[in-house]
């Protein structure tokens, strides 16, 4: 099997946007049902919500389960910024060049949730992050066995489920049942590879670089196999998770990069791009018949 890659030889990707899918109903919900903190502050106590120029709206939305909170509202938090395009209703998140300060601490005294019936409208958007595309219109969120709606509208305010919205902002995520808080943290820091700045796989998934790892005059190539590792459940995770690693070291995602590069229906790989350095980072996972193998490869 040969497994050196090079920038040409890369998955085809192709982001497909239909609207099948999409619906608007009213349904029932709960408002303002958790309290959230952010490192530790409480931002939202239960029953508070916030308020913006169309009108209060929740802080969470409890719906057949799943707790979602505003998009915009948790890049305010951890500082990422929110930009709408109406023309493609796109909601697009992006990692600004200056660090994020803390978030001021709620003031609201804690009082009980709202059952409310809302006027919902479900997965009628695309949201992308760094210029990669997350979600597009009818795609809902794969809770590992369950899915449920990706994207809720209410109020024009964009609602995301509770794990998506820490996984496209680059955050880990704990509950307390008994509190019933959401706890919304930063991840543990991980190391670049020697000589260079890009984030460290290994550091992240716990495997060791698998032999046939090795470097040409112009990328360097590492494999990491889950297969027999233990951890072959977390390969998919680990992967979206190291994406946000590099977002927040500088790296965009690279369409063009990305859509000339080919492999088969069994080979997810895509490319990020540093426009500091001019870098490029290759990443994802080769799936065989009976191999797992993450891929990260970058430019000299």
């Amino acid at each position: 099997m040969k497994r050196n890659l090079r920038i040409a030889l890369v998955v085809a990707l192709a982001l497909a946007v239909s609207t099948a899918g999409a619906f608007a109903a009213v349904v029932s919900a709960s408002f303002n049902k958790i309290n959230i903190t952010v490192n530790g502050t409480p931002v939202a106590v239960s029953g508070e919500s916030f308020v913006r120029s169309t009108g209060d709206v929740p802080y969470s939305i409890l719906y057949k389960g799943t707790t979602y909170l505003p998009l915009a509202k948790v890049c305010e938090f951890v500082g990422k910024d929110v930009a709408w395009d109406g023309s493609t209703r796109t909601v697009s998140i992006s990692t600004p060049k200056e660090a994020p300060k803390a978030p001021a601490a709620s003031t609201a005294a804690p009082s009980s949730h709202q059952d409310a019936n809302p006027d919902c409208t479900f997965d009628s958007l695309t949201i992308q992050v760094n210029g990669q595309v997350f979600a597009v219109p009818g795609q809902q969120y794969d809770r590992g066995g369950s899915t449920v709606p990706y994207s809720l509208l209410y109020r024009g305010t964009t609602y995301l489920p509770l794990a998506a919205v820490c996984q496209l902002v680059g955050k880990d995520i704990a509950w307390d049942g008994a509190t019933y808080t959401a706890a919304v943290k930063d991840r543990a820091a991980i190391a670049n590879y020697s000589g260079s700045g890009v984030p460290d796989f290994g550091k992240l998934s716990g495997l060791s670089r698998a032999d046939e790892s090795n470097s040409d005059s112009e990328m360097v190539y590492n494999y990491y196999c889950y297969t027999g590792s233990g951890r072959e459940a977390n390969a998919d995770s680990d992967i979206q998770k190291y994406v946000s690693y590099l977002f927040d070291a500088g790296y965009t995602y690279r369409t063009a990069e990305s859509a000339a590069l080919f492999g088969d229906q069994n080979t997810k790989l895509y490319c990020y791009g540093s426009d500091t350095t001019g870098q490029l980072v290759v990443v994802g996972l080769v799936q065989y018949k009976e191999l797992t193998e993450a891929v990260i490869s970058y430019t000299k």
